[in-house]
């Protein structure tokens, strides 16, 4: 925050032991399980309209962090996983989505129309984002890049572009954040709007 006198930094990172690291695995993927769960046999429509087991599983998660059930040796492991992740294989995992990449989708993706729409929503986001951010005391880049950009991209892979180019990589559970819950509250909605217009 802009106005804070002390700012704390993450310079004394907790290493995380590795049954940490493997219980942040097994907490991500009971996340996941949880979410199918949901989205596929118990509750895979409220008042007729499909919620997407993604959705479900974001929402969990939201849930569970605020409530702060979740304790400090297994979040550290979760963000070590995280870390590993998003910086040990980050070539990797850029590759691996250049490589599921369409060029003839993109490039018949690429209209006037398109470009003028996604031009606008970046805009748009990037000044909203970046207005809000400096009227509640966040620096104004930062809660761009976090809250705008990373809300407008394509997800996880659009995270690691946006935060790379940027050279905030310290910024990717902001990001994620950002990127999770906004596809989250997309993804109801979307159910919602897609279930009645149908």
């Amino acid at each position: 925050m802009r106005k804070y006198k002390e700012i704390k930094s993450e310079s004394g990172k907790a290493s995380a032991t590795l049954a940490q690291v493997g219980g942040g695995l097994i907490l991500s993927g009971g996340f996941y399980a949880l979410g199918r769960l949901f989205g596929k046999v118990l509750l895979p429509k409220i008042f007729g309209v499909a919620i997407h087991p993604f959705a479900y599983m974001i929402l969990f998660v939201a849930l569970v962090s605020a409530l702060g059930i979740i304790p400090e040796g297994l979040r550290t492991g979760a963000k070590k996983l995280q870390s590993f992740f998003t910086g040990t294989l980050i070539l990797i995992i850029m590759v691996g989505v250049g490589a599921d990449t369409s060029l003839k989708e993109l490039l018949d993706a690429i209209t006037f129309g398109n470009v003028v729409i996604a031009f606008l929503i970046v805009v748009g986001a990037i000044l909203g984002s970046a207005v809000t951010g400096y009227l509640v005391g966040f620096y104004p880049i930062d809660s761009a890049i976090t809250a705008g950009l990373c809300m407008a991209n394509r997800g996880g892979s659009g995270d690691l572009a946006v935060l790379g180019a940027s050279k905030r990589m310290g910024l990717m559970a902001y990001a994620q954040l950002s990127s999770r819950l906004g596809g989250g509250i997309v993804l109801v909605i979307g159910s919602i709007l897609f279930s009645l217009l149908s």
